[in-house]
């Protein structure tokens, strides 16, 4: 097991962005060893117990808040891997592989959180017609 630096307590208001990130990770660190806002604020200098508790409810709200980022880009990256395969069966007119590539397209759009969550007004059916050289260019 390893001792902890020994930070220097808080004397008025400081500048120096590493000593204030040691102090919140440390402060993160004792309240999950279920030290009270109190004691925390004792040990590091702080003068109130409150500033302790933002301090640690901020870090874990963005490191909780980075997680989930992280995991959202994975999520979005597998989409993408499968969307990518099935890609040309479906532009070659794989019905199923369309309706999955659907399937995707709505998953990206529930997990960026681009879908509205709205009745669409009544769909107008529409003819797109499409040049030679466009349906050649989509290998129509």
């Amino acid at each position: 097991m390893s001792v902890p630096a020994v930070l220097p307590l808080v004397t008025g208001q400081h500048r120096n962005r590493a000593l204030a990130a040691a102090r919140q990770a440390r402060a993160v660190e004792l309240a999950t060893q279920g030290l009270t806002y109190q004691a925390i604020a004792d040990e590091l200098g702080y003068a109130h117990k409150g500033t302790v508790y933002r301090m640690v409810h901020q870090a874990l709200a963005r490191n909780r808040r980075e997680a989930v980022e992280g995991l959202q880009e994975l999520e979005v990256a597998r989409l993408d891997a499968v969307q990518h395969a099935l890609w040309d069966k479906a532009m070659g007119g794989d019905v199923g592989a369309g309706q999955v590539i659907i399937q995707i397209i709505q998953a990206r759009c529930r997990l960026l959180s681009l879908d509205l969550r709205t009745a669409p007004a009544a769909a107008t059916p529409r003819t797109v017609v499409l040049r030679k050289e466009e349906r050649e260019a989509l290998g129509l």
